[in-house]
């Protein structure tokens, strides 16, 4: 069979049902063998940039969804290069894939023949040209097993056309997918970690996308009432604990120059915060200042390198912020659930006189639209 067929029965196996994208000259073989074989639905797009993003959205929506984009060779891969590091960033596993010049024409200036794997690498998780037919099933193979392994991500496989048109043997039937493991904590490491919860004056956890990935949304909001802990979920894991229960604290979220305006007062008053299932990127690490968060304990359920605990100062760039994050805590010491109107300042219709945080505000100035920050 054509590498192709063996390429589209491969998407088949490991359950991808939906693919978004735009024909091309130099993808019309693989576009052939998903109709030859009718176990893939697809969306025609307007525009290849906006089936990257269709793809990362319809993987977002279900768990198990698995998204495919599919372009031609040229523009088609660098217009997929915004929805790969959208992709990338919040650690969501689609598989685009683009059409290629043949392989003797490749590094020779030939027609859209830009080596568009070098391009995507820092947006993916792997990126890579097939340089033979009989390479094709087990790349598909690595690609999904890549997708889904640690920390999930995109992957974009380049098909060169006289590779798709090959000819090789694969058995169907004898395919199966790779093993997927996900990191995990050591007991050793969660007793630790609980142990550095329990001695804290003030303790938080900041609950991340994995929480989600992981199903153990309910898990998390289980351990916060009964440790007592209030819970802020960041972008990615707004789900993981509702704001309305005792142990919800708003969430984490990121505005360009002012970092994170719509973070919860209660979490500038923490003097610990233990961070799970997430990233402790700019984002999140910009909120810890050191008069907030002095220290910060961080077991991701899906970090970035093979750290699953580490300690986080906060850098002397962040202590010359611009804007800076007043840390007073309420008058009780205590920290206690707030209001939309406090946690984010009076509306511009709102009364020009009034409090956040146990400090006055006032709508005609820039800070009072984001409640909590300060010159």
């Amino acid at each position: 069979m054509r590498a192709v067929d063996a390429a589209v029965l491969i998407l088949e196996k490991e359950g991808a049902t939906q693919a978004f994208g735009l024909p091309g000259a130099a993808i019309n073989p693989f576009y052939d063998a998903m109709r030859a074989h009718g176990g893939i639905k697809h969306v025609l797009a307007r525009h290849v940039e906006g089936a990257s993003h269709m793809a990362e959205g319809y993987t977002r929506a279900r768990s198990g969804n698995i998204g495919v984009c599919i372009g031609t060779s040229g523009p088609a891969g660098t217009d997929m290069i915004t929805g790969l590091y959208s992709a990338s960033a919040d650690s969501i596993p689609i598989l685009c894939i683009t059409g290629q010049a043949p392989v003797a024409k490749l590094h020779k200036e030939d027609f859209q023949a830009i080596n568009i794997a070098d391009i995507a690498t820092p947006v993916t998780k792997w990126a890579v040209t097939v340089m033979e037919s009989a390479q094709v099933p087990g790349t598909f193979q690595k690609a999904f097993h890549v997708m889904r392994e640690g920390r999930p991500g995109p992957v974009l496989l380049d098909l060169p056309l006289d590779v798709q048109l090959g000819k090789i043997d694969f058995d169907v039937d004898s395919y199966e997918p790779l093993p997927v493991t996900r990191p995990t904590a050591t007991r050793k490491q969660a007793e630790k970690a609980l142990t550095m919860m329990a001695a804290a004056e003030r303790p938080l956890i900041v609950a991340g996308g994995g929480v989600i990935n992981a199903d153990a949304a309910d898990l998390l909001v289980a351990l916060a009432e009964i440790a007592g802990v209030p819970v802020v979920p960041t972008l990615m894991a707004w789900a993981s604990s509702p704001t309305i229960t005792p142990c919800g604290r708003g969430w984490l979220a990121c505005r360009r120059r002012t970092g994170t305006a719509m973070r919860p007062c209660s979490s500038r008053i923490s003097y610990s915060a233990s961070a799970t299932g997430g990233r402790t990127g700019t984002p999140v690490a910009s909120t810890l200042t050191p008069k907030a968060a002095p220290s910060c304990t961080s077991t991701s359920s899906r970090p970035r390198s093979a750290a699953s605990s580490h300690r986080i100062t906060p850098s002397s760039r962040m202590r010359k912020r611009r804007w800076r994050y007043s840390s007073r805590p309420p008058k009780n010491g205590t920290p206690k659930a707030v209001s939309r109107t406090e946690a984010h300042g009076p509306s511009r219709a709102g009364s020009a006189d009034e409090t956040c945080c146990g400090e006055p505000t006032s709508t005609t100035s820039r800070s009072s639209r984001s409640g909590c920050i300060r010159r």
